[in-house]
């Protein structure tokens, strides 16, 4: 799965994040959103994560 983060320049909240997922899915990924601890602290890193659908054989 590839993921997307916010840049350090710039801002995604949790509004942009869910019109990526939308926008993603419309286009056919699978999607989701996920987070993860920064260096051990309280704190989390939210990002998109999206595969491309696989068609069943």
């Amino acid at each position: 799965m590839a993921r997307i983060y916010a840049q350090r320049s710039g801002s995604l909240n949790e509004q942009d994040r869910l019109e990526l997922l939308r926008l993603l899915g419309k286009a056919g990924y699978i999607v989701k959103i996920a987070r993860e601890k920064q260096n051990s602290k309280t704190t989390y890193t939210y990002f998109v994560e999206y595969t491309e659908e696989q068609e069943e054989k």
